[in-house]
């Protein structure tokens, strides 16, 4: 389906200061970095290309932003929209999330945040619509009718306090919840489009690009806006103009096919090359292949509501039995890192020293027997996603369950299929994946706490809950450190899942691509990437 976006075209105390969204584009690399991100600095892009397309490995399929949380429409999303905090992903501790929209903030207790915004910021709708705290109040209220809302946890109400001024009110204190205003779906929306009945009022926008068309399965084209707010800001914030005169995302749902398109100069950009084709992309002078510690983490995992799995012990044995360098070879060649707790490398409080559950098949069969299964004859059924790494996963997981008297039946399924069976709890063993760079508690309670829409583990445990909440609210750095290590290794203990490993960033792309900003995860920020000539 053809959309013509013609609209777009005519129509703790925090106190953060102003140092711009997202600051300098600087890295150095590593766990939790931005990787490859190197500054635009002033005249650098006085001769690039027109263009800069990006190939993509699936494909968008919902650019409204409060009615999805899909990381391919978000990268898409955050050239058009802006947020009132950024996540800095190359930086650590309070650099780490720093002004956008907003130019600081203050917790003036425990459950009102006061938040100033930028004083020059106007809608890309033709008109030039100032930006205001009315449009902040709206754009909250409005996620927490949609899906959306698990993302403002603990929001009460917003009140405009003057035009450049809100008082934002919560449950209770939340370490996180200033964090939780950098999540694109909560980019800042304009209330007159709404008030006007603008068709398809969420693409209206404050960033510096602006939508085009989106053909489905074909591209979504950005136009750079030319009455961009933002035009005299410096080159080196992140808030500044974008460089190239469109960005074109394309889906290439067959690896191969990005592969051969980036050797062939239709795109720009090859997100996830394929590991086994890596070699000839490494060959080709005209293309640099980038590599990084990722921070997307592949598990295996069980519905703890179904029997035998509500046996602790038993998943315990289980864990044992993986051969989680087996399963890393097979599934990306090696390229990743293993890791025993179930939390994201970057996050603050990751912590991996605890026992765990080693490759160890006599231990496997030890606890087998604890657990009343000396014999082994379980059979059950694990369910994955179509397609690499899930096949190569699972080959592997159902040969070490063999090993300790347990068949394995593989269902692979579509990925809306398995989500959908995950969260009816129809499914036995599974095979997911989690992608969490900046908020613990999109984490721990997110998969984990008790009645949660994404904890398919359907794992409930009191404990577990207490903890959870306590990382959430505790004010004692100290305090909240201790928490968060002990919940890491009482839910690696507890064994709902079995992390396997952090798959690395790869990433392949013309030589002569400048001012890129990478995730670990894949989220991407190419507001002021460009190809040089």
């Amino acid at each position: 389906m053809k959309k013509k976006l013609a609209l777009l075209l005519t129509a703790a105390m925090l106190t953060a200061s102003l140092a711009g969204c997202g600051g300098n584009n600087s890295g150095s690399g590593g766990s939790g970095d931005s990787g490859s991100s190197s500054g635009t600095e002033a005249g650098t892009a006085a001769g690039h290309k027109e263009s800069l397309i990006i190939g993509t490995d699936a494909d968008i399929n919902n650019l409204n932003l409060q009615e999805q949380q899909d990381a391919t429409n978000n990268v898409v999303l955050k050239n058009t929209h802006q947020t009132l905090v950024f996540f800095n992903n190359g930086s650590q501790g309070d650099d780490r999330f720093v002004p956008c929209l907003a130019t600081e903030w203050e917790f003036t207790d425990d459950t009102h945040i006061t938040m100033k915004l930028r004083d020059d910021v106007y809608f890309n709708d033709g008109e030039k619509t100032p930006m205001t705290a009315e449009d902040v109040k709206f754009t909250l209220d409005m996620a927490m009718d949609n899906i959306v809302a698990s993302a403002l946890k603990g929001y009460v109400q917003s009140t405009v306090i003057d035009e450049h001024t809100i008082e934002i009110e919560i449950e209770s204190y939340n370490n996180e919840f200033v964090q939780s205003l950098a999540s694109v779906p909560l980019s800042i929306q304009s209330k007159k489009a709404y008030d006007d009945g603008v068709e398809d009022p969420y693409y209206i926008g404050t960033g510096p690009y602006k939508f085009d068309e989106w053909v489905e399965g074909e591209y979504c084209r950005l136009v750079k806006v030319e009455d961009y707010w933002g035009n005299d800001l410096p080159e080196t914030d992140n808030l500044a103009p974008g460089v190239a005169e469109t960005i074109e995302f394309r889906p290439y749902i067959e690896a191969s096919s990005r592969v051969m398109a980036l050797q062939a100069g239709e795109i720009d950009v090859c997100v996830n090359p394929p590991i086994n084709e890596l070699q000839y992309l490494e060959e080709d002078e005209n293309v640099t292949v980038y590599e990084q510690t990722g921070t997307r983490l592949f598990y295996f995992a069980f519905n703890v509501e179904k029997e035998p799995w509500n046996n602790e012990t038993l998943r315990q044995a289980v864990a044992c039995a993986i051969d989680r360098n087996a399963v890393l070879e097979a599934a990306v060649y090696g390229k990743g890192t293993l890791q025993t707790t179930i939390l994201n490398r970057g996050l603050w409080g990751f912590y991996d020293d605890m026992e765990g559950f080693d490759y160890d098949v006599d231990r496997a069969k030890t606890l087998m027997a604890e657990a009343g299964y000396a014999d082994g004859g379980i059979s059950t059924t694990l369910s994955y996603a179509s397609g690499a790494p899930y096949e190569q996963i699972a080959t592997i997981i159902q040969a070490n369950l063999a090993e300790i008297g347990i068949t394995a039946t593989l269902e692979p399924m579509e990925t809306a299929t398995l989500k959908s069976e995950c969260v009816e709890g129809n499914q036995e063993l599974f095979l997911w994946r989690w992608n969490e760079d900046s908020k613990v508690d999109f984490v721990y309670r997110d998969l984990f706490y008790t009645g949660s829409g994404s904890n398919y583990h359907h794992y409930s445990d009191p404990k577990a809950d207490e903890l959870i909440d306590a990382v959430a609210t505790e004010k004692d750095p100290d305090t909240r450190l201790a928490d968060a290590q002990e919940l890491q290794t009482y839910l690696v203990d507890a064994c709902p899942q079995v992390p396997l490993y952090i798959a690395n960033l790869v990433i392949a792309y013309n030589k002569n691509l400048q001012g890129q900003y990478f995730y670990g995860g894949g989220n991407h920020d190419w507001r002021h990437a460009y190809i040089a000539e």
